[in-house]
C-alpha cells in the first residue's frame, strides 16, 4: 500500500515522539503512554510530559533527524542566507583561465577556475566613484545597498516554501514531548517516592551515540582513552564557552548601535 503525504507525516511524528520518549529520563515507552491514555489509566488533564526528561539539545537533534529522513530538510531559509551573506561579506565566482603556452612551449589546457567577489555594498561605491566622488554619490550607494537588502529581507520574511517542516517542528514541539525542564520531573518522581538522578549529556556526543549503539563506550575507549569522557567533556566545555563569547560580542555590537536596553 502506498502511503500518502499525510500518511508519512504521522509516521515521521510517531517514530520522533517514540525515540524522544524512549531517550528520555527516565526512559518511556511512547505506545505504552497512548495506551494508558485511552484506556484512562492517564487522566486526559495529566501533563505526562512532565514526568521525562530530554534535554534542548537532544530534543533538536531527535525531531531533525526524523524530519530529514523523512524528506522534509529546510532549504529556502539556509538558502537564502547563503545570497545575503554572499552579498554583505563578498564571496567566489567561477573564472574560465584559458589555455596557456608557458616559457618552454608547453601548452596548458584551459580550467575552471575561481575569482574573488567584493561585497556588494563596494561594489556599489566602485560604480559611483565613476560619477562623483562627493559625499552624496556615497550617501547614494549605501541607500542602494539598504533597499537591495532590505528587499530581500521582505522576501525572505514573507515568503514560506518549508511549511511542511515548519508544520512537523510546531507538532513535535507541541505534541507532549518530553520537558526539558529538569526540576519539575525530579519533583513529579520524589511526589512518587523515587529520587532520579538526571544525567547531563555531551550533545557533541548525540551521532556517535545513535550510530554505535551499545558498541558507542568501547568505541570510545578505543579511541581516546579510559578518560574519553573527560576529553569530550572539555570539548564541550570550549565550545559552550566560545558560543558565550560570540552571543556576548554580538550583544555588544547591538548595544553600540542601538544603545542598551532601558539606558
Amino acid at each position: 500500500m502506498r502511503l500518502n503525504r499525510e500518511d508519512i507525516f504521522r509516521k515521521a511524528f510517531h517514530d520522533c515522539m517514540k525515540e524522544m520518549y524512549a531517550k528520555s529520563q527516565p526512559s518511556a515507552d511512547y505506545d505504552q503512554l497512548l495506551e494508558d491514555y485511552k484506556s484512562g489509566k492517564i487522566g486526559k488533564d495529566e501533563r505526562v510530559y512532565e514526568r521525562y526528561y530530554l534535554s534542548w539539545d537532544e530534543f533538536l537533534y531527535i525531531r531533525d533527524k526524523y524530519a530529514e529522513a523523512y524528506g522534509m530538510t529546510k532549504t529556502w531559509i539556509p538558502n537564502i542566507e547563503v545570497l545575503e551573506q554572499y552579498l554583505i561579506e563578498g564571496g567566489t565566482k567561477d573564472k574560465y583561465i584559458p589555455e596557456q603556452i608557458d616559457e618552454n612551449g608547453f601548452k596548458h589546457p584551459g580550467y575552471r577556475g575561481y575569482e574573488k567577489v567584493a561585497p556588494l555594498k563596494d561594489q556599489i561605491r566602485e560604480i559611483m566613484k565613476d560619477f562623483d566622488m562627493s559625499d552624496c554619490a556615497q550617501n547614494v550607494a549605501n541607500e542602494i545597498y539598504e533597499k537591495v537588502m532590505e528587499n530581500i529581507k521582505n522576501c525572505k520574511d514573507f515568503y514560506r516554501f518549508d511549511r511542511e517542516r515548519d508544520d512537523f517542528d510546531c507538532n513535535i514541539a507541541l505534541g507532549a514531548s518530553p520537558t526539558s525542564n529538569p526540576k519539575s520531573v525530579i519533583e513529579y518522581w520524589k511526589s512518587q517516592g523515587k529520587n532520579i538522578v538526571i544525567e547531563e549529556r555531551n550533545p557533541l556526543l548525540f551521532w556517535e551515540q545513535d550510530e554505535y549503539g551499545e558498541e558507542f563506550e568501547e568505541i570510545m575507549k578505543d579511541e581516546y582513552g579510559d578518560n574519553w569522557k573527560e576529553y569530550w567533556d572539555q570539548r564541550w566545555k570550549k565550545e559552550v564557552e566560545e558560543k558565550e563569547k560570540e552571543k556576548a560580542k554580538r550583544l555588544e555590537e547591538l548595544y553600540a548601535k542601538y544603545g542598551k536596553p532601558d539606558s
